[in-house]
């Protein structure tokens, strides 16, 4: 008889919990007053490939040797990262990697380069004249790097390669490269 009733208290157990979980699953979040905004203004709610280059309006440029930069991203956050040119502030890739993925972006050309970065989640687009324009509206912040990367000079046949490691602990970014924070303003150059 005790037998009987554990297993139907495990059989009712497992049914509200399956059934908690498809509710949850299925249910809509309602947008923050600031997404209803950009929703009203024709902003939708996408996520984007992995290499947002062209549909974002940047002609994405490539090297000849396997040159790439292996983007680990941890969990607190996506991010939008800019591949940008020292001497030119020119963007030559556009890519997005979401929480706890690693993105790997290959042939990148020799030369000198920093990164401007987006974090946060909730990633919203709009198309444009120029392309897509896209992004984060919650919990969002933008970076540019202090640190460069160095790909080597022209007709160089070594292969460069850096990882960066992206992580959000206790609210904390906390990278193996440095930052400092810069605006939406400055982001979108």
């Amino acid at each position: 008889m005790n037998i009987r009733i554990t297993i139907m208290a495990l059989g009712i157990l497992a049914f509200t919990s399956c059934h908690h979980r498809e509710s949850k699953e299925n249910s809509v979040v309602e947008p923050t007053q600031a997404q209803q905004k950009l929703l009203d203004a024709g902003w939708t709610n996408e996520t984007p490939d992995e290499d947002m280059s062209e549909d974002y309006g940047v002609k994405p440029i490539y090297g000849i040797q396997d040159n790439y930069f292996d983007i680990v991203m941890g969990s607190g956050c996506n991010v939008a990262v800019k591949i940008m040119e020292l001497g030119t502030d020119k963007c030559i890739r556009y890519v997005y990697v979401a929480e706890n993925t690693t993105a790997t972006i290959q042939e990148i050309p020799q030369g000198v380069y920093y990164l401007k970065l987006a974090y946060g989640y909730d990633w919203m687009e709009k198309e444009t004249i120029n392309g897509k324009q896209g992004k984060f509206t919650r919990n969002v912040l933008y970076e540019r790097s202090q640190d460069t990367f160095d790909f080597g000079t022209k007709n160089s046949r070594e292969e460069i390669n850096y990882r960066l490691d992206i992580n959000v602990v206790d609210s904390k970014l906390e990278n193996n490269f440095q930052t400092i924070t810069i605006d939406e303003k400055e982001f979108m150059k």
